[in-house]
């Protein structure tokens, strides 16, 4: 899955620079090694999903022909129908990445009969209560070995959680397919849901989840404010509301303001350490042209200058800080982020992070 990352990072730079960084060549490598493995699963961040989104922005972006699709949409329509309880309604390994790919498939037909299905599963997995629509963390096997506290929490990040949902929704209900509506009616309860859930606290307006709110989240694209900013202006555009709007505005004003050392940064990847709010203080500028975006990326860019000084990036993990090359939590993810803020070219892989509307391909002339 590296080799579908190193496609996409050289795509990246094949858009921003114009010159030819060898995209299609890691793609197929990449598909190769691939074509030798058995049981490999379908998300969007190490999964099946994430080679048929690859391709889509390869043929998108370059012309590339799309082959052989076939067999990887009725892998992911069989998950989303038959989707199992021990797992997430999320975006890495979980519901909401099968659903990125739908809504990224260049097939009309296929993108509805998969969102058509989604929903169904959502509706069938989600909870209600006064204030909306929510769900919960599964307990599947890692997490009962690793992390049994958390399973049932109701999760109000991007990565696993409401704030994800919610992006998610928003694009769904853009769509212009059949399901759209069905799409909208889960996005107003669970934006209500979300918004309700809002707890200020030490310069924070979201915590991590509905049970750890007494607790400031850290500043991130995972959990907290800056991931969740970026979803709620999603879910404004998609509802036209000036409430979400403004609300999407405050969140992404707080991330923007918030003393670095409370941040609770500890590493340089994109999903909780300095590149995702590089990213993150790219997004607010173009979004919003807040006073206080220039010193916020100016700051995290060099966080990641200082910690690249002091010789090759290291990443935190369960056990200690490693090396990793990966998009998501390495060095790949770091680099993309920095040739964001570098030439100002919005990135494709912002609506694989909802961080950004995940809309249907233009259609080829």
């Amino acid at each position: 899955m590296l080799l579908l990352d190193l496609s996409l990072a050289a795509l990246e730079f094949e858009r921003a620079i114009g010159e030819d960084f060898s995209a299609r060549d890691h793609f197929f490598e990449a598909l190769d090694l691939l074509s030798g493995f058995r049981g490999v699963e379908p998300w969007l961040f190490g999964g099946v999903a994430q080679v048929g989104w690859t391709a889509f922005q390869l043929s998108r972006y370059t012309g590339m022909q799309l082959k052989g699709l076939d067999r990887f949409d009725g892998m992911i329509l069989d998950w989303i129908t038959n989707f199992p309880d021990d797992h997430d309604v999320d975006l890495p390994s979980g519901l909401l990445g099968l659903g990125v790919y739908a809504l990224s498939h260049p097939d009309p037909a296929v993108r509805e009969k998969m969102t058509a299905q989604l929903v169904t599963v959502v509706e069938s997995r989600a909870e209600h209560d006064e204030h909306g629509l929510f769900v919960r963390l599964a307990p599947y096997e890692a997490r009962l070995r690793t992390r049994p506290e958390v399973v049932g929490h109701r999760d109000l990040g991007v990565a696993h959680g409401s704030a994800g949902l919610v992006s998610f929704l928003a694009s769904l209900a853009m769509s212009g397919l059949p399901s759209a509506q069905r799409g909208e009616e889960l996005l107003r309860s669970a934006l209500g849901w979300l918004m309700h859930h809002r707890r200020p606290l030490e310069g924070t307006v979201y915590p991590h989840s509905v049970e750890s709110r007494y607790e400031p989240s850290r500043s991130a694209w995972c959990y907290g404010d800056p991931g969740t900013a970026m979803a709620l202006a999603v879910a404004a555009r998609a509802t036209g509301s000036a409430e979400v709007a403004a609300e999407a505005r405050a969140v992404a004003r707080a991330a923007l303001t918030r003393p670095p050392e409370r941040a609770k940064v500890m590493d340089a990847c994109l999903c909780h350490g300095a590149a995702g709010l590089v990213w993150f203080g790219c997004a607010a500028r173009a979004e919003w042209e807040p006073p206080e975006a220039a010193d916020f990326v100016h700051h995290w860019s060099g966080y990641i200058h200082q910690q690249r000084a002091d010789g090759p990036l290291h990443y935190l993990v369960r056990g200690g800080f490693h090396r990793d090359h990966s998009f998501l939590e390495g060095d790949l993810g770091a680099a993309l982020a920095m040739l964001t803020l570098a030439t100002g070219v919005p990135p494709a892989w912002a609506g694989r992070m909802l961080g950004a509307a995940v809309l249907p391909p233009e259609p080829r002339p």
